[in-house]
């Protein structure tokens, strides 16, 4: 049995090692908006990873550690996104160059469909002497254009504030590190996965950035429920907007049914953060999804219908994300959600492979807030219930909804 931190590991293999083609050029990373209004030069992770700054082999016990450039390429999945376009031997199987033909694309790593994932894909006339496209997803894809805060923001006395106004990107803020990650880990066009590249499944954001190379203070506790719970509403949000574009588009059933899955995921595990952080907010999910669901029962001459509950529906989700990012939910605040998951075991279970994989990771971080916010150790038969979990979820062929909905009753039971 492979216990939760070997399969979310798999999930990131999967996500990103895997990932071949990611987002359409009608929908750019978050990045482009920022490069219209700033625009300064990117100056490569060269510019980072020198010793006396981010590169020191030592680090040290403060931060900043000085040694996060290192453990970034080191470790980092991201880091070796550009070297998965020309890679014919990935674990996964996948082949760069079959894909790549399928959607008449000449070679992918000159293309800016697959560079908008795999790397930093900035126009030339903003890319510094030391910027490399081969270094794939480096620092200044989360951080920012260094050109104007590079040299000032390691001066005594400069703040975090000074750097975003100098064209920093403020991933601090739980909103902007949302949409910077869902605009890849979320996109996958229905042309791309007729074409070979895999169809993005279990995204969570607390549990994918438990799973990087840490190289930034872990705030613990509260925050991690807060990153959690505004991770699903952006991540819904996207979903949601998949859904509405395939159920617009030519894309098949079978893709169509994948989409709604994996939105309907994350709604029945988000409805229970909204209790907490926005009570009328849950209600209004609760209805649309009802809708929703009826009209994808009902098959393909319900498509219309689809594509505008998932626009509701994601609408819904932008408007309410700022109210979960600032809600303060304390310890209280990740004992009901986990709660509210773990009652309704039956139902989520039912909902497939796709809500038990949220829940898991939900009741895996959320159980691991609650318990670094006070203090307590964790409890051993509490974390062997969530490792058989994610060994249910770990293949979906093998998902059993009646012996997953017992382990998460089994989780209740044990919670204090």
């Amino acid at each position: 049995m492979r216990d939760r931190t070997t399969w979310v590991a798999l999930a990131i293999a999967a996500g990103i090692v895997s990932l071949i083609i990611a987002v359409s050029p009608s929908r750019p990373p978050i990045l482009k908006a920022a490069e219209a209004q700033a625009p300064a030069k990117f100056t490569g992770i060269l510019s980072c990873s020198l010793s006396k700054c981010h590169g020191d082999p030592k680090g040290r016990a403060e931060y900043p550690k000085l040694n996060e450039a290192l453990i970034w390429g080191q470790q980092g999945k991201h880091f070796k996104s550009f070297e998965t376009l020309t890679n014919e031997n990935l674990k996964s199987g996948k082949s760069p160059s079959k894909i790549a033909k399928a959607l008449n694309i000449s070679q992918p790593e000159t293309s800016d469909r697959c560079l908008a994932c795999h790397a930093l894909n900035v126009n030339t006339d903003l890319r510094g002497q030391r910027f490399k496209l081969a270094d794939g997803v480096q620092c200044e894809a989360c951080h920012g254009p260094g050109q104007n805060w590079l040299e000032a923001h390691a001066k005594k006395g400069w703040s975090h504030a000074e750097s975003v106004k100098a064209g920093m990107y403020d991933t601090q803020n739980l909103l902007v590190r949302a949409d910077k990650c869902v605009s890849c880990h979320l996109a996958i066009d229905a042309d791309m996965v007729a074409a070979g590249h895999p169809d993005l499944f279990a995204f969570e954001l607390e549990t994918f950035g438990e799973s990087m190379p840490s190289h930034w203070r872990d705030r613990g506790g509260a925050f991690n429920t807060r990153v959690w719970a505004v991770g699903q509403t952006v991540a819904l949000r996207e979903a949601m907007k998949q859904l509405a574009q395939r159920a617009g588009g030519n894309a098949d059933d079978k893709l169509m049914t994948a989409a709604w899955l994996r939105a309907r995921g994350h709604a029945v595990v988000l409805r229970h953060g909204l209790a907490v952080a926005a009570p009328d907010s849950q209600k209004i999910l609760d209805q649309r999804m009802a809708a929703l669901s009826e009209a994808m029962a009902k098959g393909a001459g319900e498509r219309p219908k689809v594509a505008a509950g998932a626009s509701e529906i994601s609408k819904a989700m932008e408007q309410v994300a700022p109210v979960v990012a600032k809600k303060e939910f304390g310890k209280a605040g990740a004992q009901a959600i986990m709660q509210g998951i773990a009652s309704d075991a039956d139902a989520i279970a039912a909902t497939g492979v796709r809500g038990a994989q949220q829940a898991a990771m939900a009741l895996d971080r959320l159980y691991t807030a609650s318990t670094k916010g006070s203090g307590q150790a964790p409890d051993k038969a509490l974390n062997g219930i969530l490792d058989r979990m994610f060994a249910q979820v770990e293949d979906p062929a093998k998902y059993d909804a009646a012996r997953f909905a017992a382990d998460v009753k089994e989780f209740q039971k044990g919670l204090k």
